[in-house]
């Protein structure tokens, strides 16, 4: 699990990333509602070390929660917009060299969407 907020949750298997909502005490997939586009690195893109990762965020309803993932650890987000047209960014430490996946996470009060990729570095630059 990659997030747990009450009634919210965003689970990672399989390199699929799946939103879940609580409704009458069962746990459900949540109506999307929201459309994620990757921004960068691209998927199975070879990336800079650090990479910083991007996605345009669009929904019809305004969004409540935004969040990005490099290899199960939550990025420092940045970003910039309206309350339904959204980019988010963010950038980790320098990586190991090879693959990794980015999630990102949105929603609004009534659906949410993630989507997981992955995306190569090579050596990270000398210290």
């Amino acid at each position: 699990m990659l997030y747990d907020g009450g009634d919210w949750r965003v689970t990672l298997q399989g390199g699929k990333a799946e939103v879940r909502h609580l409704v009458d005490g069962k746990w459900v997939v949540a109506p999307a509602g929201v459309q994620i586009q990757i921004l960068g690195p691209k998927p199975n893109e070879v990336a800079p070390n650090p990479p910083q990762v991007a996605v345009s965020i669009k929904s019809n309803a305004p969004l409540k929660e935004l969040f990005l993932w490099v290899d199960g650890n939550r990025l420092i987000e940045k970003g910039g917009g309206t309350a339904t047209n959204f980019t988010m960014y963010g950038a980790p430490n320098a990586l190991d060299e090879g693959s990794h996946t980015a999630v990102a996470y949105a929603r609004t009060a009534t659906g949410g969407s993630a989507v997981a990729w992955e995306f190569r570095t090579g050596k990270p630059p000398p210290a």
